[in-house]
């Protein structure tokens, strides 16, 4: 991507949204074109339309999606799908239509199949996982992957799907029913430690793992890739390394400081046990992550405990 050239950042007021734009800006990129959901619904079509019609972008990072955590997706499940599907759909052919040079799109991994094995390959990509509280959402994400792949068969466009980790960072949720693991954890433990609360209580066994990326680290991997030349149609980005959620609580109890217990609640769901990533294909490209897991999550509680009003 030239420094001069228009790039399109759809959902930039996300956790990675706002990496993104950052990570552009600190290298040069200035005509950089944002979109959110409160500017532009990208679920109406002739409005989709309309912003490539005017805007022209020659590159689009589209990370725009309707993601929280199992109890909202457990809640909403038709939501989460048709506006998932929706968004991809008149953002991805719109893109085509305007001639966009190049679209990343951003996936998930729980479109891998439950029995994949770990680590999982991206020619693993086969979407099996019908009966399970992320179906919703993973499906969603998989006809997304699939519509960029037939476009780079139909027409030759250079349409790609990143799978990232799990990732938080700055602008993360950490209040809510869409709030991730990390940040739920961060504002919870810092809350019990204030209040003098003698114990935290974590859903799941603590055994399930998971691999951890902080934002700013995908961010510099999404706009990595965007400057390289390659035939993937999919990408991982991830640590290459996975880490307990007992692992990933005690880690966040020992940097906030926290003297309680932790208690784990074997009856509430954890999905599944291993989620651990294949980063070859990325890591052969020259790319790895700046951050070490604990630095990570230093990060993330620094700029909760400096904008907790904000995120109220």
């Amino acid at each position: 991507m030239n420094l001069n050239e228009k790039i399109c950042v759809i959902g930039h007021s996300g956790v990675l949204g706002h990496a993104i734009v950052s990570e552009l800006t600190s290298i040069g990129y200035s005509n950089i074109v944002c979109c959110s959901r409160s500017e532009v619904d990208c679920t109406n079509q002739a409005v989709v339309d309309s912003f490539f019609e005017v805007h022209k972008p020659s590159y689009v990072f589209f990370l725009a999606a309707i993601s929280a955590g199992i109890e909202y997706k457990r809640k909403y499940p038709v939501e989460v799908l048709l506006q998932n599907m929706q968004m991809e759909m008149n953002v991805i052919s719109s893109a085509h239509n305007h001639g966009v040079k190049r679209l990343l799109n951003v996936s998930s991994a729980l479109l891998y199949p439950s029995t994949a094995a770990v680590p999982i390959d991206e020619k693993d990509a086969t979407f099996t996982n019908l009966n399970e509280i992320d179906t919703p959402y993973s499906l969603a994400k998989a006809a997304g992957m699939q519509l960029c792949n037939y476009y780079r068969k139909e027409y030759n466009d250079d349409f790609f799907t990143v799978i990232p980790c799990n990732f938080f960072g700055e602008y993360a949720a950490f209040n809510g029913d869409k709030a991730g693991v990390v940040p739920s954890l961060i504002r919870r433990i810092l809350e019990a430690k204030e209040q003098k609360i003698g114990e935290v209580v974590v859903w799941g066994t603590g055994r399930a793992c998971r691999e951890f990326l902080n934002s700013k680290d995908v961010a510099s991997a999404c706009v990595f890739l965007m400057n390289h030349e390659f035939e993937y149609p999919l990408i991982n980005i991830g640590r290459g390394e996975e880490f307990s959620i007992r692992e990933i609580a005690e880690t966040i109890k020992e940097i906030i400081g926290y003297k309680g217990k932790l208690i784990f609640d074997a009856d509430k769901p954890e999905g599944r046990l291993h989620m651990q990533l294949n980063t070859e294909k990325i890591f052969s490209l020259g790319w790895k992550p700046s951050m070490n897991l604990r630095e990570s999550v230093e990060n993330a509680y620094r700029w909760f405990i400096d904008n907790r009003e904000f995120v109220r």
